[in-house]
């Protein structure tokens, strides 16, 4: 008989499964194995078991949950909740002690999931009419002998802040020592942030939705941080608003902080950005007219790996190239990515020149590139040797401008020849290369694209991804059959109308956040 995997490489095989949205039915298969598998699979279920695809969908699977979760209870608890009427699940709910401390494994704990926990656990004796007019009440009781378990049993990782002072309950300290990720509110009370603030000094990852104004407690919780790594701050739609003491504080965090994004609005002073020394991702994804947006043209991130710009169409382009030219001047060793999306584009040749002028520097360590046609793109991508996705864009600004484009280049009123890009690419020995974009109207012929792929068929190695945003064929058809004969042949991995960051992300850089 063969001997057992050991528990750590089964540990491993079975963390794979929980990439799959409905993870919990193909773990569930193994927990029916051995007592082994079972004893390794049920941590694993239990860490996040809120994230549950069944449970997103659709209620029905709720109620065995927490008739799970109220034999975790302590008797005296169960007692609390015996007096006050709630003990239909706790009748229909197993008098043994659980098999195991389910409780224990949970790191992820939210608002949401506490709304969800005492409804249902409220709502079956109501389904009755007992004493519904204390529905309101009993949903208190619930939560608070709910949050006493997991403050007493967990040890959590990730937190989204409840409005109830977690601090206070037993064994907050030991629950909330080791807590990785928080999700907060500028507008939660101060007091609950400098409760937490007492407890939790080795925050990783911090998220602050909204982001609207300034809190005496947030901004001290983030200065007693012994090492922020992430930073997510999300404005309300439609609102601009400054926070400058948070600014200040995230400041103090100036050596550890290495991923930023930004949604909806700058809520930050753009000086405090420029503090981040060891900031190495930046994500804007700028929703509203920011009046200080072009004083990013004056920052100067000299660890800066990814810039990221989802969305931001107020702001000159070349702020954004000012910003990466002052990151490249100071180490050009570093950048790996720039994608633009819906941003201003550049309004003139000169402005493409010199976006391809100030990349020169880093075309060594480029594998992932947003560029703009230009008669000098030969010269940028002849020397990046490491890139593996490339996203060309058009802009209609440009096809008027005879000094950008002469006439034979233009396939219609609306669209530039593809096949400059085909052509292009032929001639560039780009080995790693094997996710191109094309974004904006580029016209191309089914013979030109059959003449491209039979090229990569014969001279590239890497299967290829193809992304044609927005594309016209002469014939006005899409070409089906020569799309689906290249991905047969295995030439084409995938084809389609998709962004290519989109897919991009499926090759993660390695970025040990």
């Amino acid at each position: 008989m063969p001997a057992p995997l050991p528990t750590d490489c089964l540990n491993g095989i079975f963390k794979c499964l929980l990439d799959d949205l409905n993870y919990t039915s193909s773990l569930h298969s193994c927990l029916l194995v051995n007592k082994l598998w079972c004893e390794t699979v049920i941590p694993l279920i239990w860490n996040n078991p809120w994230q549950c695809a069944k449970l997103i969908l659709s209620n029905k699977d709720w109620p065995p949950l927490v008739r799970t979760l109220l034999s975790c209870l302590p008797e005296d608890s169960k007692e609390i909740l015996r007096n006050h009427g709630i003990d239909l699940l706790l009748r229909t709910t197993s008098q043994k002690p659980p098999l195991f401390d389910y409780v224990g494994y949970c790191q992820h704990l939210s608002p949401t999931v506490m709304d969800k926990l005492k409804s249902v656990t409220v709502d079956e004796d109501n389904k009755n009419n007992v004493n519904s007019e204390y529905k309101a009440y009993r949903e208190h009781l619930v939560e608070q002998e709910f949050y006493k378990l997991f403050m007493t049993k967990c040890s959590l990782k990730h937190l989204v802040l409840p409005k109830i002072p977690l601090s206070y309950f037993p064994g907050a300290n030991h629950c909330l020592e080791y807590l990785r990720d928080l999700k907060c509110y500028t507008e939660r009370s101060p007091e609950l942030f400098y409760g937490l603030a007492h407890i939790s000094r080795n925050l990783h990852r911090l998220t602050i939705y909204p982001c609207d104004q300034d809190n005496d407690g947030l901004i001290t919780l983030i200065k007693l941080q012994k090492g922020l790594k992430t930073l997510v701050l999300v404005s309300s739609e439609d609102y601009v608003s400054i926070c400058p003491e948070i600014g200040q504080a995230l400041a103090t965090q100036m050596h550890s902080l290495s991923f930023l994004k930004i949604r909806q609005s700058l809520c930050i002073p753009p000086q405090t950005i420029s503090s981040f020394i060891n900031l190495r991702i930046l994500q804007l994804d700028i929703t509203t007219e920011v009046s200080n947006m072009e004083s990013l043209a004056y920052v100067t991130l000299p660890k800066l790996e990814i810039l990221d710009i989802f969305c931001d169409e107020n702001a000159p382009f070349n702020t954004y190239s000012s910003l990466i030219s002052n990151s490249i001047s100071s180490n050009s060793s570093y950048l790996k990515r720039i994608y633009w999306h819906k941003i201003n584009p550049p309004t003139c040749a000169e402005e493409i020149g010199k976006y391809i002028q100030i990349l020169l520097p880093a075309s060594s360590t480029l594998r992932f590139l947003t560029v703009w046609w230009s008669e000098e793109l030969f010269t940028l991508l002849n020397l990046c040797d490491q890139l593996e996705t490339i996203k060309f864009c058009n802009h209609k600004d440009l096809r008027g401008n005879i000094d950008y484009l002469s006439n034979n280049l233009i396939e219609s009123e609306n669209c530039l020849q593809g096949k400059l890009i085909f052509e292009l690419l032929k001639i560039l020995s780009l080995e790693n290369l094997c996710i191109i974009c094309l974004q904006g109207g580029w016209a191309f012929t089914s013979e030109e694209l059959k003449e491209f792929l039979e090229f990569w068929k014969e001279q590239r190695k890497n299967t290829l991804s193809l992304y044609i945003l927005s594309f016209e064929s002469q014939s006005k058809n899409e070409p089906e059959g020569i799309i689906r004969e290249y991905m047969n042949d295995g030439i084409l991995k995938d084809f389609g109308d998709r962004d290519s960051l989109e897919n991009f992300y499926s090759m993660e850089i390695n970025m040990n956040i």
